[in-house]
């Protein structure tokens, strides 16, 4: 009974090997669908601006790892990790990203354009000394630059910016739009956007802190000028919820409440992200050619587990 088992499986294999053995004959090589679109253009040159920061060093590794050259942008230019291996091959530079001058020549030099400039807590906040706590970079707030506003609406405008003033081919031509992954956060969905609001949002939106709401407005602003622009770009909004791993000890506290939150059904609270399913997705999002738009959590994790 097992021979005869093992019999019909041989057979059953017979049209898979069948086709195998014609396409080898004529030259083709075959490849998994799932993962034909996820193969980086060799030499593909990745400016990742805001580097150094948490999700910013993870999506360097990722990319390193896929095969792209890698450059981070940000204001002191430092690997922030010097002894790991994949960092190590990042060309760390300095340079404000609130300069359009500094982001043109850079952007220039790019094939893919990622923006990971983060701050929780801004200058106006009265809550910056928190910074040194919760931000990846530990970089100091500035009292005139560090906005919301500034650190994530003009930054990524000047990025979207450059990218729309490259001399690049038109799509008659075989030219396709410049990827650009901006790391946005679930919150940002509350209200009607590029997506639908959720059940509650608006009132939930409207009883946020002050410095909340400016926070969300920035990534908002951010979100409505990338969807206007597809076409000329492909925008990749990814929507994390709280991002944590194992080491970053001021956000665990916080993580099976979210998680409960968003298991029981709340719908203004989206699952947590682990910092490593965030890197994996925006390269993995890169290299796809048909992945575009907003990205929640579930999209989000798919990604990473293609890369």
């Amino acid at each position: 009974e097992v021979q005869r088992s093992f019999e019909k499986a041989a057979v059953s294999m017979l049209p898979v090997r069948l086709l195998f053995f014609v396409a080898t004959a004529a030259g083709l090589r075959l490849t998994p669908p799932s993962m034909s679109s996820l193969v980086p253009r060799a030499g593909g040159r990745l400016l990742v601006v805001g580097g150094n920061g948490y999700a910013g060093r993870e999506i360097c590794r990722n990319a390193v790892s896929a095969g792209f050259k890698v450059t981070s942008l940000s204001r002191r230019g430092q690997n922030p990790l010097p002894n790991d291996p994949l960092l190590t091959e990042v060309e760390w530079t300095a340079g404000n990203a609130l300069d359009q001058a500094t982001l043109n020549a850079a952007v220039g030099k790019a094939d893919a354009v990622v923006h990971a400039i983060g701050l929780l807590f801004d200058a106006q906040s009265g809550l910056a000394p928190l910074n040194n706590v919760v931000s990846g970079s530990k970089a100091a707030v500035d009292p005139e630059e560090s906005t919301y506003d500034n650190i994530t609406r003009r930054t990524a405008l000047n990025i979207l910016r450059a990218l729309k003033s490259k001399v690049s081919l038109p799509p008659a031509l075989g030219g396709t739009p410049t990827p650009f992954v901006f790391v946005s956060c679930a919150e940002a969905g509350w209200v009607d956007g590029w997506t639908e609001g959720v059940r509650f949002g608006e009132t939930v939106d409207a009883a946020a802190p002050e410095w909340l709401q400016r926070y969300l407005a920035a990534k908002r602003a951010v979100e409505a000028e990338l969807q206007s622009s597809a076409g000329q770009v492909r925008p990749i909004v990814l929507r994390p919820s709280l991002i944590w791993s194992w080491d970053k000890l001021d956000v665990l506290p916080a993580i099976p409440i979210f998680n409960l939150a968003s298991a029981i059904g709340v719908p203004f609270v989206d699952k947590t992200v682990r910092v490593e399913t965030l890197g994996k997705a925006a390269v993995s999002g890169l290299l796809d050619p048909s992945v575009s738009g907003v990205q929640r959590v579930e999209r989000m994790e798919e990604l990473a587990s293609a890369l």
